[in-house]
C-alpha cells in the first residue's frame, strides 16, 4: 500500500470591509401615529435604496455592492435603529451635514405628506463622529 502526499494549501477567507449601513426610523411613527409596521418596513427600505442609488458612484457603496469582502451580497451589513420623533431625525440629518468628513445620506420624506419618514447613511466605519451624533439625538438599536 502506498501513500501519496499531497502539499495542502489553506487560503484565508477574505476580511470584511467593516461597511454597515444604518437605517434610522422614527419610532413615533408607529406608537404614537399608529402607522401600520408593513408601511413603517416600506419607509426604510425606500430610504436604503433611495440612498445606494444616489450614491452609487461612492467607492464605499460601490465596494459594499460587489461584495469585495468575497462573499458577495451575503457580505452586506445593515442595522435598522429608531429616533425618537421627525425633530430628532432632521436633527440628525444637520448634524450628519456639519460633520468634518460628512458621510452621504438620503433622508427620505413621504409624499404626498412631506412627512421626514426615515434616513439611511451610506455604508461606513461607524466613525467616533457619527456615534457622538447619534447619541446626541437619542438614536438607539430598534425595538
Amino acid at each position: 500500500m502506498s501513500t501519496i502526499a499531497t502539499e495542502s494549501t489553506t487560503v484565508d477567507p477574505p476580511k470584511p470591509t467593516g461597511l454597515v449601513m444604518q437605517i434610522i426610523i422614527r419610532r413615533d411613527l408607529l406608537t404614537v401615529h399608529s402607522w401600520p409596521i408593513g408601511p413603517l418596513l416600506a419607509q426604510s427600505a425606500h430610504a436604503a435604496t433611495a440612498v445606494l442609488h444616489r450614491y452609487r458612484e461612492h467607492p464605499d457603496v460601490r465596494r459594499y455592492l460587489e461584495g469585495d469582502d468575497g462573499r458577495g451580497w451575503e457580505g452586506m451589513r445593515k442595522v435598522v435603529m429608531e429616533v425618537p420623533d421627525g425633530n430628532a431625525l432632521k436633527t440628525m440629518a444637520e448634524k450628519l451635514d456639519e460633520m468634518n468628513n460628512p458621510i452621504p445620506y438620503h433622508l427620505w420624506v413621504e409624499q404626498p405628506e412631506n412627512t421626514p419618514t426615515a434616513l439611511a447613511l451610506i455604508p461606513n466605519k461607524r466613525p467616533k463622529a457619527l456615534k457622538k451624533i447619534m447619541d446626541e439625538v437619542g438614536c438607539e438599536l430598534f425595538k
